[in-house]
């Protein structure tokens, strides 16, 4: 017990506090402050954000009794041991008084300053032991803020006092950016006070009758009572966003994390609780498709769209399994000789309804949804022995370009299950050349780096596709095992059209040379960009001049029907 109790006494009557005030001061190992409330709508403002350690509430006043003071106190998380005073022994305190929350009754005719001292100290330490049990089951023992548990309790009650009030509220899903990286990098302990850190930083975002949850990993919730209108939720979703990236110092390095938000709204995104949960959780999901942080308002034009998305990912699953998939290859010609170098393998979904469908169409769901990293084992595979058929049939140095996703150096195995493939396979490394864009680069390059040193060492190459497209740099690109450098189409489109175009590809051809790079053009159409491009100096050309992308029997068929020159297309 400690030798200093805040006490809170909630009674109508000023004989009645002054009572309790006299009894108060004939115990003599503890001391009390006393506070006086004779109004239960003061009081229960007090309770809900006045820290006190007991409250003594007067049962009956002129207008009913305070069952509904109980109610509220208990509903808003109130942790403070409640007792009521009662004129006479009565089953109602029994059957309601207490069923509602409160801790323990007096009757006041009986009451003296030994029985009180003994009540207000044995509902302290019950509801302390109490209060230990409940944080165990409803609170996060890392971070201090509620679980899932509570937090469904709270979005119940938050429903149903909606309901009743016929108002509204918000509740946010929030998902922590490369938390996973944190760990990998820092250890789990680093992941720890990151977590912990944005826990604190989220309870400082929100007001005494919000609430934050951590209902699993990195993923938080907040419900927010009485917060509706779109522009305070946003700008409530900004403050959270800027907040969390405020500097972390973690094993000595300084950090700043990102976060996705989902956002639903009751009742435009649902009236029930598993709605609100489940159209949060999407629109976390759309949040979280662009890069940076960001946060998302639940929609139905939202939830069609990740209904849309559920329904390609099974189909992708299926069609994984059923080997719909297909490679089409499309040829890389020396610009000066006219021979064909290498191919790039270019996926594609032979889909029972729909035909042939090209890769823009549901690479985004295979990455999102993790399927490339199968997929791409796939393709790994299948390239390999489209490799040896092609040297089988005369091409023995011909290079297969075979494209890698950022999402496949999330794979801790892709080192090793790339070398098994050759091995299995019987390819020769060095006839292997995996693309990577720059946006694939810099998402993790750290990470990245490691695993091409890797390949590097097994024997592959590595060229930059997109080049000029993304935000590499080239002290960067200097110090990778990087050989060669893709111009992206976007660039080549108009080189014969425009003369700033021109200058720019040109440009752009010096600068990779100077680097020790090969240049590769990729959308070639027409005579013109070719005849441009040799003046240029560009090592290799690829595109639609030369050869679409085909199925491997009819690509040898178009090389054994004639590569002599490059102004003869295939």
């Amino acid at each position: 017990m400690n030798s200093f109790i805040k006490m809170l006494l909630v009674v109508p009557d000023q004989g009645e506090y002054r009572m309790i005030r006299d009894l108060l001061g004939q115990v003599l190992h503890t001391d009390y402050q006393l506070e006086w409330r004779d109004s239960l709508d003061q009081a229960l403002k007090d309770i809900l954000t006045e820290p006190v350690d007991v409250i003594l509430l007067d049962y009956h006043w002129p207008a009913g009794n305070s069952t509904h003071l109980l109610t509220a106190a208990r509903s808003q998380g109130c942790r403070v041991p409640i007792i009521v005073m009662t004129d006479q022994m009565e089953a109602e305190v029994d059957r309601t008084a207490i069923r509602h929350g409160a801790s323990d009754y007096l009757i006041k005719g009986r009451i003296d300053s030994q029985l009180l001292e003994r009540t207000l100290r044995y509902a302290i330490e019950r509801k302390a032991a109490e209060q230990r049990l409940a944080d165990l089951a409803h609170y996060d023992p890392l971070t201090g803020v509620a679980n899932r548990i509570l937090f469904r309790e709270r979005l119940e009650h938050a429903v149903r006092v909606a309901q009743r009030d016929q108002s509204a509220f918000t509740l946010m899903y929030l998902d922590l950016d490369a938390f996973k990286q944190v760990n990998d990098s820092f250890g789990h302990d680093a992941g720890d006070v990151l977590l912990m850190t944005c826990a604190e930083r989220l309870n400082r975002c929100i007001r005494v009758t919000d609430s934050v949850a951590r209902i699993g990993g990195d993923e938080f919730t907040l419900l927010l009572e009485q917060v509706h209108a779109p522009k305070d939720v946003a700008q409530l979703a900004q403050k959270v966003i800027d907040t969390l990236a405020e500097p972390i110092t973690l094993a000595g390095h300084l950090i700043r994390i990102g976060c996705s938000i989902g956002i639903a709204s009751y009742p435009e995104a649902g009236n029930n609780l598993d709605a609100l949960q489940k159209h949060a959780d999407l629109a976390m999901y759309q949040a979280k498709q662009v890069k940076g942080s960001h946060y998302h308002f639940f929609s139905e034009a939202l939830n069609h769209e990740v209904h849309r998305f559920l329904k390609l990912e099974s189909e992708l699953r299926l069609a994984l399994q059923e080997e719909q998939f297909v490679l089409h290859y499309q040829p890389r010609v020396d610009l000066s000789t006219g021979a064909v170098l290498g191919v790039e393998a270019l996926l594609r979904w032979q889909h029972p309804q729909r035909g042939l469908v090209t890769p823009d169409t549901f690479m985004s769901v295979a990455e999102s949804s993790g399927l490339i990293v199968p997929i791409g084992y796939w393709v790994m595979r299948q390239a390999c022995r489209a490799l040896l058929h092609l040297q089988e049939q005369g091409l023995p140095e011909i290079i297969m370009a075979i494209n890698l996703s950022v999402c496949q150096f999330n794979d801790d195995a892709l080192v090793v299950n790339v070398g098994e493939i050759l091995q299995q396979e019987r390819v020769e490394p060095g006839r292997i050349e995996f693309e990577l864009t720059e946006t694939t680069l810099m998402e993790n390059l750290d990470r990245i780096a490691l695993c091409l040193r890797a390949l590097s060492h097994l024997g592959c190459s590595f060229s930059l596709d997109d080049f000029g497209t993304g935000y590499s740099s080239f002290v960067h690109l200097q110090r990778l095992p990087i050989a060669a450098m893709k111009i992206d189409r976007t660039f080549i489109a108009d080189i014969s059209n425009r003369l700033e175009d021109s200058r720019l590809v040109a440009a752009m051809v010096t600068l990779a040379h100077s680097l020790g790079k090969d240049v590769i053009a990729e959308g070639v159409e027409t005579v013109e960009q070719q005849q441009l491009l040799l003046e240029f100096g560009c090592d290799q050309v690829q595109g639609y001049f030369y050869c679409a992308p085909l199925p491997l029997d009819t690509l040898l068929q178009k090389i054994a029907d004639g590569v002599s020159a490059v102004t003869e297309p295939l």
